[in-house]
């Protein structure tokens, strides 16, 4: 718990006067931008997860002038899989100045920056192609992400989140919301509380994602490891003298 007097006094040492026990209000903070500094996959693992196999019947029929049906065959290129996931922003932040607590918003981004896979017919004897298209769903990817927002100026964690990637299709961007809260005494809540008035803050952002997709009826999935350094723009600080 912060003290009444103390509380009241760091209010004033940012302009703020007159507040009394219950009251609440809004920090004037200027507006800023994202802005990435660093992103580095520390490790990446890949797995399958095959489905059981179904039988086959292959025919072996000579393909002698290459009009015959059986001389064009199915073939496959798989999906070129890839994606960036990051925090972008802080938002929605209140600051309990008696209980010694923050809270707030860390809006994370994913961009699926995927190649769906092809699928064709070749001739095996001429080697013509034809029929060329996608495979649909081929690089829709979803998972879940663990994610560490460290504060680089003063080494201190501000919040630690999980979360959910919904199904997301190539070239396409979602952010994703998550609630964080953080305890501590008055010293830490005015270090921190410095650093977000001034509209952005320095971060070490450290990712753990999981992500999956499927392929032929094939489970695959991928997890990496993320660090970035980045500065996120903060919106709508609240203050709350309870």
């Amino acid at each position: 718990m912060i003290r009444l007097e103390d509380a009241i006094k760091l209010l004033e040492s940012y302009g703020i006067y007159g507040a009394k026990k219950g009251d609440s209000g809004t920090f004037e903070i200027p507006k800023k931008e994202f802005v990435l500094e660093k992103y580095e996959v520390l490790s990446e693992k890949r797995y399958l997860i095959p489905l059981p196999m179904k039988a086959l019947y292959i025919q072996f029929l000579p393909c002698l002038f290459g009009f015959e049906p059986w001389c064009w065959v199915r073939k496959y290129k798989e999906p070129v899989i890839d994606f960036i996931t990051n925090a972008i922003a802080v938002d929605d932040v209140h600051v309990y100045l008696l209980s010694g607590r923050i809270t707030g918003k860390i809006i994370t981004e994913f961009f699926n920056k995927s190649e769906e896979g092809e699928t064709w017919e070749e001739n095996v004897k001429t080697g013509e192609v034809r029929n060329r298209e996608k495979v649909k769903g081929s690089a829709d990817l979803s998972g879940n992400f663990f994610e560490e927002i460290i504060l680089r100026e003063i080494q201190e964690k501000l919040a630690e989140i999980r979360n959910v990637i919904k199904k997301t299709q190539p070239d396409a961007k979602i952010q994703i919301e998550s609630e964080f809260e953080k305890k501590g005494y008055l010293e830490m809540i005015k270090s921190i509380l410095d650093l977000l008035l001034t509209g952005r803050i320095y971060v070490d952002d450290k990712i753990k994602v999981r992500i999956a997709y499927s392929w032929l009826g094939e489970g695959r999935t991928i997890e990496r490891e993320i660090k970035v350094e980045a500065y996120l723009p903060v919106e709508n600080v609240y203050w709350h003298l309870w």
